[in-house]
């Protein structure tokens, strides 16, 4: 860590966030779920983002979503 103020901060200077995506197979979320990008249904098995909690349906609508923001 540093001692610098927290505006002066670098993301080099921050500890590791943990993974950034959870696959979770031939599951089914507790409720009506829909991916957060393309609004497909999930029916079973998601990718969920822990630190946001949104669920995708697919690898590929988590990176496109990563992409964007």
């Amino acid at each position: 860590m540093t001692t610098r103020p927290i505006e002066d901060l670098r993301p080099c200077d921050l500890p590791r966030r943990g993974p950034r995506f959870v696959l979770v197979n031939n599951r089914v979320p507790r409720f009506d779920a829909h991916c957060t990008l393309c609004c497909a249904r999930i029916e079973r098995g998601y990718v969920r983002d822990p630190h946001t909690r949104l669920i995708y349906c697919a690898s590929d609508c988590f990176t496109e979503h990563e992409k964007m923001g």
